[in-house]
């Protein structure tokens, strides 16, 4: 009985480990558009440094977060427009998009 009381206790201990290990990247990867700030430091952590801040023409309010995955070096950057993603990927893939705008909507008449 004891045995596999101590044998659960082990491999709780070891999924609750492999869990928290996730790299950064696995983390990015569960983003989504539209998520709020506060979701995506939920998911990513604290470990981000907030590149820059501004008001665009229309008001819009567009940030950048940085992180780097300390296990591969490689760089990730969050766009976010008025506190959503609006896109996110590596440095490197993020060249190849267009500059972001904010969204325009028709109105209904």
């Amino acid at each position: 009985m004891h045995h596999k009381f101590f044998s659960l206790i082990v491999i709780i201990t070891l999924a609750v480990s492999l869990v928290g290990c996730a790299g950064i990247g696995q983390k990015i990867n569960r983003l989504s558009i539209s998520m709020h700030k506060d979701e995506v430091r939920t998911l990513i952590g604290n470990n981000f440094v907030a590149k820059g801040s501004k008001v665009n023409a229309d008001g819009n309010v567009l940030d950048l977060w940085e992180i780097t995955d300390p296990k591969t070096k490689e760089t990730y950057q969050i766009f976010f427009l008025n506190d959503k993603v609006s896109q996110w990927g590596s440095s490197e893939d993020l060249n190849s998009f267009p500059e972001l705008h904010a969204p325009t909507y028709k109105s209904k008449e």
